[in-house]
């Protein structure tokens, strides 16, 4: 690694990528907004990474597949649409840190397997931060930091932290029950 005062911003930026829950879009194309992250890329490279994220068969329900208009702030699009966008523009990007904030919290139950997918691919390999009220996304984690009145109160991979009495045990039942 390298000490953190020595590292140019513009090289930090490049290196970190954040999927917010709102991903913002242009009023261009799927392709315009996906090669945001990585502007040297073709369509045919796009394609590539849609199918890389197991998004192939929603990219060919659109009507012109990367080339379709998503309107202004991709209104074309629904939220769990444009947070696929977003996701694809961030693993064309290749970041080495890749921050997930509620990136599947606004997301249709349909929606959110084809995310989770995305996802999935996605964090494969590479440190990722993720801030979820979800638990279906802290259950994938390595590790999870459960935080109460701004305060980190548990601490520890999923399967351990329902095992103990605490907030994480509590929040997961809740959830649980009501998913039933």
């Amino acid at each position: 690694g390298v000490p953190l005062e020595q590292v140019q911003f513009d090289s930090l930026r490049s290196r970190v990528v954040m999927v917010p829950q709102d991903g913002f879009l242009f009023d261009s194309t799927v392709a315009d907004n996906v090669r945001f992250g990585a502007p040297h890329l073709s369509d045919d490279d796009l394609v590539d990474a849609f199918a890389s994220l197991g998004l192939a068969d929603w990219l060919d329900q659109l009507p012109d597949g990367v080339r379709t208009e998503v309107g202004e702030r991709g209104e074309s699009l629904s939220v769990g649409e444009r947070q696929l966008v977003a996701i694809a523009r961030a693993y064309v990007a290749d970041p080495d840190l890749l921050v997930l904030d509620e990136a599947t919290s606004a997301v249709d139950p349909a929606t959110e397997v084809r995310l989770q997918r995305a996802l999935d691919s996605l964090t494969r390999g590479r440190t990722t931060l993720a801030i979820a009220h979800r638990l279906s996304t802290a259950e994938a984690a390595d590790e999870v930091l459960v935080v109460d009145a701004g305060v980190v109160v548990q601490r520890g991979p999923h399967r351990e932290l329902v095992a103990v009495d605490g907030v994480y045990q509590r929040l997961h039942a809740s959830w649980m029950s009501q998913s039933r």
